[in-house]
This record gives C-alpha cells, sequence and structure tokens, in this order.
C-alpha cells in the first residue's frame, strides 16, 4: 500500500480527543480539591480551599463554558440547513453562552480574587461592583436553563418526527418525582412563604426561583431524548445524552447540597462534598457536545476512510 493512502488512513482514525481531556481534568481537579480540603482540616486555615476555589475552580467552570461554547458551535455548523437538530443546537449553543457569561459575571467578576481587574479599583467602588456582578450572575443560570429546554423541545420534535420518541423508565419516573418532590417543598417553605426565610423578595429572587421549575422540565427532556436514543447503545450520541441527563441531575443535586446546608440539614462533611458536585456537573455540560461532535467526526472519517481505502486498492492495481 502506498506510502500517502497509509498516511491518509492513520490521519482519519484518530479521533477528537475533547472528552478524554474534559475527563481527565475534572480528575485532576477533584484531586486537588481532596487535597486542598485535607489541608484545610488539618491545619484549620481555610485559606487552602478557599484559594482552591477561587482560582483553579473559578477557572474550570469557565474553562467548561468556553469548551462548551466552542464545541456547540462546531455541532451547530455541522448540521445542514433544513436539517431538524440544526435549531437545536443553536438553541443549545446559545444556552451555553449564557452559561459561559454567567460564569464570567459570577466566578470571576464577583469575587475578590488577582484575577478579578474589579479588585484593582478603588475599595469602595470596587466592593460594590463585585456585588452586583456576583448578583447579576444569577440572572444567566435561569436564561440558561430556559435556552436549553427548548432546544431540548425540538430534539424532542425530531424524534417524534423520526418515529423514534422513547418513553420513561420505572427509574426515570423516581428521578423526576424526587427533583420535582423537592421543587415542590421549596417552593412551599420558602417561595410561598408569607415570612420569606431567604429575605426581601427582589427580581433578581423571582427569576432565581425560576430555576428549580425549569430543571423539572429539562430532566423530563433530557430522561425521554435518553430512552430515545437507547437502542444506540453506549454509542457516542447515547453518551451525549446521558451527559445532559448526568449535568442536570447533578446541578439539581447541588441546588439541594446548598438549601440543605443554609439550613443546617446535613453533616458538615457532607456539606464539603456537596460543593464538588458543581464541578462535575460543568463538565458534563461540555461533555454533551464533545460526543456530538465526535460522533459527526467519526460519520465523516468512516466515509473518507472507505474513500482511501478504495484510492489505496485502485493504486495497487494500477502499479500491477
Amino acid at each position: 500500500m502506498p506510502s500517502r493512502s497509509i498516511a491518509a488512513i492513520n490521519g482519519l482514525l484518530r479521533e477528537d480527543a475533547a472528552p478524554r481531556r474534559v475527563v481527565g481534568s475534572t480528575i485532576v481537579l477533584l484531586l486537588a480539591g481532596v487535597a486542598a480540603f485535607g489541608a484545610w482540616w488539618h491545619t484549620g486555615n481555610p485559606v487552602w480551599i478557599r484559594a482552591y476555589f477561587y482560582y483553579p475552580g473559578a477557572l474550570f467552570f469557565v474553562a467548561c463554558s468556553l469548551l462548551e461554547v466552542s464545541l456547540s458551535y462546531r455541532c451547530w455548523r455541522r448540521f445542514s440547513p433544513g436539517d431538524l437538530l440544526r435549531p437545536a443546537w443553536f438553541l443549545i449553543l446559545l444556552s451555553a453562552v449564557a452559561r459561559l457569561m454567567g460564569g464570567l459575571v459570577r466566578h470571576i467578576g464577583g469575587l475578590e480574587t488577582w484575577l478579578n481587574p474589579l479588585s484593582y479599583l478603588p475599595s469602595y467602588w470596587g466592593h460594590l461592583l463585585m456585588q452586583r456582578s456576583f448578583e447579576a450572575g444569577e440572572l444567566f443560570s435561569p436564561l440558561s436553563m430556559a435556552l436549553l429546554a427548548i432546544g431540548l423541545i425540538q430534539v424532542l420534535r425530531a424524534c417524534r418526527i423520526n418515529g423514534v420518541l422513547g418513553k420513561l423508565k420505572p427509574l426515570d419516573a423516581v428521578l423526576l418525582a424526587a427533583v420535582t418532590l423537592y421543587t415542590v417543598y421549596y417552593f412551599s417553605q420558602v417561595v410561598l412563604s408569607p415570612l420569606h426565610p431567604e429575605g426581601p423578595v427582589s427580581l433578581l429572587k423571582v427569576i432565581g426561583w425560576s430555576s428549580d421549575p425549569l430543571l423539572c422540565v429539562l430532566l423530563l427532556e433530557a430522561l425521554l431524548i435518553r430512552r430515545s436514543t437507547a437502542n444506540l447503545g453506549w454509542g457516542l450520541i447515547s453518551r451525549c445524552w446521558i451527559s445532559y441527563t448526568a449535568a442536570i441531575l447533578l446541578t439539581s443535586l447541588g441546588d439541594v447540597g446548598l438549601w440543605a446546608s443554609a439550613n443546617g440539614l446535613v453533616p458538615y462533611w457532607l456539606e464539603a462534598a456537596s460543593w464538588y458536585v458543581w464541578f462535575i456537573a460543568s463538565a458534563s455540560y461540555a461533555l454533551g457536545p464533545a460526543y456530538q461532535l465526535q460522533a459527526m467526526l467519526c460519520a465523516v472519517d468512516e466515509a473518507r476512510f472507505d474513500e482511501a481505502l478504495l484510492a489505496s486498492a485502485h493504486a495497487e492495481a494500477t502499479a500491477f
């Protein structure tokens, strides 16, 4: 076989490494988090855990969101105009952009760290703008969820049109019921309570309260899409929607952890463990488009691989 054909085939066999890099960087970050927590526990000095969340933690959130935007954009561009999934991935892209903006405003602009340019302003203005930035960051989470929910509706529509729309399994119903029950309980105890234990009602809080109902909708959609792609086994498309389902579930779990911690309902070690859930959720959001893009690249590579084999066979036949 001519060397040029061999090089072409070897190049086509190389897969996109984005999913492996996301998983690998998440494991490294979590191990560093365990070390930071251990140092905090041993010394009693919170500077260890604070530095971990303020620097590598904040950068990880932003990096995952930036990667999610890049990969979602590439997925959207690869769907041809008129494809049922093209508008879905455009909305998923907008959702990722909103998540990125929220990370920048909240985790960079809202914290007093060396990464934040606002920290170099005069004390009064710097602290005021950082507080406003942190509060404004809360607006992007429900916006991102709403855009993702509309995008997943488009995916479900494509599944229905193609006759592959699945049904929920008993385990799906249990997960959905658990998240819904927490949402109902939270609204009854906090949102609809005349005492308003979280303080005076503001526009930011009203918008923030929409996150939990949106998570219920997102979980229902993600589970239905997952069941619709279940016949693909553990393939790349299936992994894409498993990742989104995991991201939504972990986000719900993180919300429960924040609420339980604020009310002193969990032991200290479990409260600390719940902090790390957000990193896995952020990585899962990035893994969704990473697996989708990898599936699309593999489909193109298979076609080009066949072409390279035919070209090689033709070259050998000509040589003889």
